[in-house]
């Protein structure tokens, strides 16, 4: 499933660009995460491509993260 992100938690960059370093902090805790198969993020399309069990209950985790849909 692909969805659109409308904010990451930039936590390097001063512009809140959303760099590939920011995408993958993301990545790898959503693939951490029961329930996630796969997680692809892309930052600069806002795009956030996951494979997983229960996208709601993901969803909730992922705003935890600090990624808003």
């Amino acid at each position: 499933m692909e969805l659109t992100y409308s904010y990451l938690p930039c936590e390097f960059c001063v512009g809140k660009n959303h760099c590939a370093q920011c995408g993958e902090t993301i990545q790898k805790a959503l693939i951490a995460m029961n329930g996630v198969w796969r997680a692809e993020v892309d930052g600069l399309a806002k795009k956030l491509s996951i494979d997983c069990e229960d996208l709601d209950d993901i969803a909730d985790n992922a705003e935890a993260l600090g990624v808003f849909f």
